[in-house]
């Protein structure tokens, strides 16, 4: 197996640098795609940079975008799989010989994703044994199947960011591949900014008004695509979180109730 890994970077730190390096070893080429808002980034850590394979999308393109420009560098170098990784993901410990025993001892010609268990800060988890399929993952610390993922389809750029991953598994469960969720395997994920509300000490998952309008929007894009009641479920929640934890509220409903007009309008691509 040729591996790869991909990570999308995005006006990145030396803690970003840091998780990197606890993957670096464990693939045969690390692929960094970088969709920083300016140059600065680069010519701060360019030192860093020039270990690994780095391709700039020269500014803010859209996750979706920079994860298909580095599965298709993947595929044209030859690589059979290619880790996925966020900025914020590292790992304790080598999970591709973890993947490869999944791949070894489970082998079928329809998965297209494996995926770890995510350690968060703010949800307890638990590992289970052996495998199971889903419907849905996200995308950061999964190992792809880069011949069923381009059968399948690239992740929607029209998206942007937000429900990149999750409307990507449901059209590659609809189309008959599967996606896998490795009980064993587990990272540390750190997804967005954490709160904690003052009474009843309660965490929550926290992130500006306009990863709202994303998240608004492009749910109900796959609500509808998909007819999916668990997505349905997520948009009704961001709602309700906002409305009860969330300062400045009357904003955050601007912006949620203009990603569903947007949705509704079938206007997709970055907010104007």
């Amino acid at each position: 197996m040729k591996i790869s890994s991909v990570t999308i970077l995005y006006n990145f730190n030396e803690s970003v640098l840091e998780n990197i390096k606890t993957y670096q070893n464990f693939v045969d080429e690390v692929i960094l795609i970088d969709n920083s808002d300016s140059r600065e980034y680069f010519e701060k850590y360019k030192e860093f940079l020039k270990q690994y394979t780095y391709i700039s999308m020269n500014g803010n393109v859209g996750i979706a975008k920079a994860l298909n420009c580095g599965l298709n560098y993947s595929k044209e170098k030859g690589y059979n799989w290619t880790l996925t990784m966020d900025q914020d993901t590292y790992l304790e410990n080598d999970i591709i010989e973890q993947y490869k025993k999944v791949i070894k001892q489970n082998y079928d010609e329809k998965i297209v994703i494996l995926s770890p268990v995510y350690k968060f800060d703010r949800v307890k988890t638990k590992k289970f044994e052996g495998i199971k399929e889903v419907n849905y993952v996200m995308q950061s610390a999964n190992l792809v199947n880069l011949e069923n993922f381009f059968e399948i389809g690239k992740f929607k750029e029209e998206f942007f960011i937000d429900m990149v991953d999750y409307e990507y598994c449901l059209r590659a469960v609809k189309k008959g591949y599967k996606i896998i969720s490795c009980g064993q395997i587990q990272v540390i994920h750190s997804p967005g900014i954490t709160r904690q509300t003052k009474i009843l000490k309660i965490k929550y998952g926290y992130c500006n008004k306009y990863r709202i309008y994303y998240q608004a929007r492009n749910l109900l894009w796959t609500i509808k695509e998909y007819k999916n009641i668990h997505m349905l479920f997520i948009l009704i929640y961001k709602l309700l979180k906002i409305i009860l934890l969330f300062d400045n509220k009357k904003e955050f409903l601007y912006y949620y109730f203009k990603g569903i007009r947007d949705c509704k309008k079938n206007k997709f691509g970055v907010l104007k």
